[in-house]
């Protein structure tokens, strides 16, 4: 996982082939209008899914791994925290489902709280359970997952 903002993202486009376009489009969105729907930025090997959701806390989320793609999350506006985990040490409860590239998994993980203008890049081995609250209450949170594929 790397948690960073915004304004440092051109430090990584060399660590995947995509990612330099990733961050150019985000940036781009974010300074022209961001879309209210999914958009195909490099057909489906690179893909924006802008959300507009409320936290819950984290007894309600499941963690989820992904094997075909990495998660680019940005947040927009507000604040989530985004638990982290290692699936190894989870139980399994949802199998992966290829046409979706996701897993289930309950546990255990790490808290990181992501604000606006920061994002997190998740690795496809990492167990994440994004949408929990950043604090006692739950948070109105708008952002961009961006899927690059592997």
């Amino acid at each position: 996982m790397i948690k960073d903002s915004l304004a440092n993202a051109s430090i990584y486009a060399a660590v995947h082939p995509r990612f330099k376009q990733a961050f150019e489009w985000l940036v781009a969105a974010i300074a022209g209008g961001i879309p209210e729907s999914r958009v195909e930025i490099d057909g489906t090997s690179l893909v924006a899914l802008p959300q507009r959701y409320d936290t819950h806390p984290f007894d309600c989320r499941k963690f989820e791994t992904h094997e075909k793609f990495i998660d680019i999350q940005y947040i927009v506006s507000g604040c989530e925290s985004i638990v982290m985990g290692d699936p190894k040490e989870m139980d399994p409860v949802v199998p992966y489902d290829a046409a979706k590239d996701i897993a289930f998994f309950a546990g255990r993980g790490a808290v990181e709280t992501v604000r606006a203008g920061e994002f997190l890049i998740i690795w496809p081995h990492e167990a994440h359970a994004p949408g929990c609250d950043p604090g006692p209450e739950a948070a109105a949170v708008y952002k961009i997952v961006l899927k690059v594929a592997v």
